[in-house]
């Protein structure tokens, strides 16, 4: 098939319950880590140095895994803020890191070789991973893009199996449910009440991270006065979901004046917290943040 020839990789519905699944930067850089990583041994050059990677590998800097990450206007990433998401794939345990920051460095996706065996039983796969390994890497000697390590994946085909006996149980118990006696009850039935959505409070806590960017502080925490904040301020936005708080983040961050960032007498700036009070919901919805605003 045509979209076979520069190969491709396996992804898996289990990573859809990570708690970082739901930030699409994380998401995207996740898979251009998967994408990139060497398959075999290759002795890759970059920025003027040889590289030996072993599968699963790939060398790289921040700033190059930036400029693949960009908002919907053409802006990429930083490099602070790739770091950032590097680091919570690092502490996931699912990548390690080394070397120095500026000449690149070596990332390393774990257990790779599990990975790759899957890759191996998919049909028309070897002819064009390596074809397609072989192109990127020679655009890498030219001082382009990155060759990258893959994928903490032993658990995930587990978790499919489980997926899919449980989707069996559902249809088997749809099947099987028997229909009430002619004649019997009121025909009603009662729903079934509902269990309160649980609210992942470090997907907002990323995204507001996320988007500042260098030019506040970052929320290292989400502790219990953050919980009972985010849980009144989520139903007012105007999508009540973590997509709806960033949008909202993002408004603040390009509607506010450099007061809020820190120029003002007092050194001053907004933070976390600041958003998550209703008045500042309501001045970027008016626009009030434009001038001085509230502060």
């Amino acid at each position: 098939m045509e979209n076979q020839k520069t190969g491709y990789i396996p992804l898996y519905r289990s990573i859809l319950k990570q708690s970082w699944a739901k930030d699409v930067y994380l998401r995207t850089l996740w898979e251009n880590l998967l994408l990139n990583a060497a398959r075999k041994p290759y002795k890759a050059n970059f920025k003027g140095h040889e590289w030996h990677l072993q599968p699963g590998q790939l060398v790289v800097t921040a700033a190059d895994l930036g400029l693949q990450l960009c908002d919907r206007h053409g802006k990429p990433a930083s490099r602070d803020q790739v770091e950032r998401m590097l680091q919570v794939f690092v502490k996931e345990g699912m990548i390690s890191i080394d070397g120095e920051k500026q000449k690149g460095r070596v990332i390393t996706i774990t257990n790779y070789h599990e990975y790759a065996q899957k890759m191996d039983d998919l049909p028309a796969h070897e002819a064009a991973q390596t074809t397609a390994h072989d192109a990127a890497h020679d655009e890498a000697s030219n001082g382009a893009a990155f060759s990258v390590h893959a994928a903490h994946e032993s658990a995930h085909e587990a978790a499919q199996t489980t997926a899919h006996h449980e989707q069996e149980g559902i249809n088997k118990n749809i099947n099987n449910t028997p229909l009430p006696p002619n004649g019997g009850g009121d025909g009603q039935v009662k729903p079934e009440r509902r269990k309160a959505e649980r609210i992942d409070y470090e997907s907002f806590l990323n995204a507001y991270n996320t988007e500042v960017g260098d030019r506040l502080p970052h929320a290292v925490a989400v502790n219990e006065k953050r919980k009972r904040r985010l849980k009144k301020i989520i139903p007012q936005l105007k999508t009540p979901n973590v997509d709806g708080f960033r949008a909202y983040v993002r408004a603040f961050v390009h509607q506010a004046k450099p007061f809020y960032f820190g120029d003002n007498d007092t050194g001053w700036t907004a933070d976390f917290d600041y958003l998550l009070r209703e008045d500042s919901l309501t001045g970027v919805r008016e626009g009030k943040f434009a001038d001085r605003g509230i502060a």
